[in-house]
């Protein structure tokens, strides 16, 4: 009975271990926080199954051993690489769904208050935009010249955001001498509805 080399067994051992605790962490997360899976996540499901399959047929074909391998290399290097390619967005969604419920566990002004103060200290402010429609050129001008990390919260305004919403808008006026609704009207697409 042919075995496995030992550094064939390392690699492939990396690529089950590491591909199934992606799948494992993907396979969670993206089911919390969106309900669905991503047809990414659903085919490195399946390659990952038939690795396994071929896994299981290795210890009982000793003809097929090599093509085996060779295929096991391949549908598990393909379940990683596609597990590699969604775990930064679920990852992301994981934690901007974390800060969110952080937030909406304050339910008073003066808890809020508090919060910012320490945002403020450590240089993680955020700002909560509320209404119909969500403001990227807005976003991304907070973000990148700011340093201030935005939420959309859809249409219902909640008190205690707009608490923290207004003490931001105090320190960008005191700091910066503009007001959210002088960046707001910097942004792309403010400049896009003027212009139209």
């Amino acid at each position: 009975m042919k075995k496995l080399k030992p550094k064939t067994k390392y690699i492939l051992s990396i690529l089950v271990i590491s591909g199934f605790a992606l799948l494992y962490y993907n396979h969670n997360n993206e089911l919390t926080e969106t309900s669905f899976d991503s047809t990414e996540l659903k085919y490195a499901k399946r390659f990952f199954g038939i690795g396994i399959l071929c896994l299981v047929l290795y210890f009982f074909n000793k003809k097929l051993k090599n093509l085996l391998t060779k295929i096991m290399f391949g549908v598990f290097g393909i379940s990683l690489a596609l597990n590699l390619y969604i775990f930064p967005r679920i990852y992301e969604s994981v934690r901007i769904n974390k800060i969110y419920y952080e937030y909406s566990e304050i339910e008073t002004c003066e808890e809020m208050e508090k919060r910012f103060a320490t945002d403020l200290k450590n240089g993680e402010i955020k700002y909560f935009q509320f209404g119909i429609g969500y403001n990227v050129g807005l976003e991304k001008t907070l973000k990148e010249q700011y340093n201030i990390e935005t939420f959309g919260m859809g249409c219902t305004i909640q008190s205690e955001k707009e608490c923290y919403n207004k003490l931001v808008n105090e320190y960008l006026k005191k700091d910066f001498n503009k007001s959210i609704s002088d960046i707001e009207k910097e942004s792309d697409l403010y400049k896009l509805i003027e212009n139209n």
